[in-house]
């Protein structure tokens, strides 16, 4: 049963919003209708029309409701709106006339349609009302329209202006709590955005839907080197060294279009002219009615994490004495050419080399002319061979050689 009642929870705060004031409506409309529909059958039994006004106000709130809970705000306050605009009308034309305290019940109605679903159809509403009004209050001076007799100065009259008045209060009260929930929330978000801006150790900078800077952090000035007036109105074009042109555009296409791309590594130029390598985030940012607003780019320095990376590859791959490749090198390398070589590309040579007596030079002469010997023999047969050979230290003093693309074993 609970369930059945239950109103669901909208992810859009305006839509949330208009569905709370709708409740509010709804619970404080089902009693003002019945207490109304009471009072008059009490003390207005010459106004029976009243009890019929109440069950049809009755069950167009309840179809409000479960238009609500069934998601459909605006359905649901379209049939309080134009419900509750016939009868308050209908009433001053033909039952309580011009007079009459259903003036109020044209107010609220205008109130409800504002808060419940858009600035827009309350004005919409007021112009009815005003055209309305006018042509009953025409029809009823030329004779037209039978006076109707208002309702007597009695307390039902009081009561009825007295629910009217208080649930107007009702709506103000709920609309003015709502929109400062709204506001505090907002700021809190706002101020949690500026720290989070301000304070974070990665570079932020948004730039508009061409591509140019309207914000950034301190952070992304100081990893770049500009000053705040220099950066902000700069494109990115003036900033960003893109190595590949086409990637860069096919990334800038699909962010304009919504996707989210996985964070990626970019080289950025300096304003020293330097450059430097990031991680790079791009995000398209909508506003509160879902249109594109503007792009966020964050940034993060990972020049040293590069070059700490390439010294590990480098020591990891390449003998530390010579600067040759290292057995692990030389095996891939070797697995590469062997497994890709077909008789019309020729042979793949492998030549081991090492030195004579080389023991003597360390015994002689030390172990530091020993590791210069290493160098200046690594370093010439490096420089007789070509570009796509390949020579290796495998340790001590042997060398391998790669030779590719031979056509004879000679």
């Amino acid at each position: 049963m609970k369930e059945l009642f239950r109103v669901p929870d909208f992810p859009d705060p305006e839509q949330q919003r208009h569905a709370k004031i709708l409740v509010v409506t709804q619970f404080a409309a089902i009693i003002m209708t019945f207490l109304i529909v009471v009072f008059s059958v009490i003390f207005t039994s010459d106004h029976p029309e009243i009890i019929y006004m109440g069950i049809v106000g009755m069950v167009a709130i309840a179809s409000s409701f479960f238009l609500l809970r069934m998601g459909k705000i605006k359905a649901s306050g379209w049939i309080i709106v134009i419900l509750g605009w016939a009868i308050f009308t209908l009433d001053l034309a033909l039952i309580s006339g011009i007079r009459g305290v259903n003036v109020l019940g044209q107010v609220l109605i205008v109130m409800f349609a504002g808060l419940a679903i858009s600035g827009r159809v309350a004005m919409q509403i007021t112009v009815v009302n005003l055209v309305a009004n006018f042509l009953v209050l025409t029809l009823e001076q030329k004779g037209i329209l039978a006076h109707p007799a208002p309702l007597p100065a009695n307390f039902t009259r009081w009561f009825i202006q007295t629910i009217y008045t208080g649930l107007a209060a009702t709506y103000i009260w709920r609309a003015d709590t709502l929109i400062k929930n709204a506001l505090n929330k907002s700021q809190n978000t706002a101020d949690q955005y500026r720290a989070l801006f301000e304070r974070t150790s990665d570079g932020v900078v948004i730039m508009d839907l061409d591509w140019k800077i309207i914000s950034t952090n301190e952070q992304a000035l100081l990893m770049l080197g500009f000053s705040e007036k220099e950066f902000v109105g700069l494109n990115t074009n003036q900033w960003k060294n893109y190595e590949d042109p086409e990637l860069t555009k096919e990334r800038q296409s699909q962010i304009l279009k919504g996707d989210n791309l996985p964070t990626f590594e970019e080289s950025l130029i300096k304003k020293d002219g330097t450059k430097i390598t990031v991680e790079m985030s791009q995000t398209l940012v909508y506003d509160t009615n879902l249109n594109p607003q503007h792009i966020q780019c964050i940034l993060r320095d990972i020049t040293v994490r590069k070059v700490y990376e390439k010294e590990l590859k480098q020591q990891a791959l390449f003998d530390p004495l010579t600067n040759l490749p290292n057995r692990i090198l030389f095996e891939n390398q070797y697995k590469i050419l062997s497994s890709s070589q077909t008789d019309d590309k020729g042979l793949v040579a492998v030549l081991f080399v090492d030195l004579d007596d080389f023991k003597l030079v360390n015994d002689t002469y030390g172990h530091g002319a020993g590791d210069r010997v290493l160098q200046i023999v690594g370093a010439r047969l490096q420089a007789s061979l070509r570009d796509s050979d390949t020579v290796a230290r495998m340790g001590g003093d042997e060398f391998i050689i790669i030779l590719d693309h031979m056509q004879h074993k000679d």
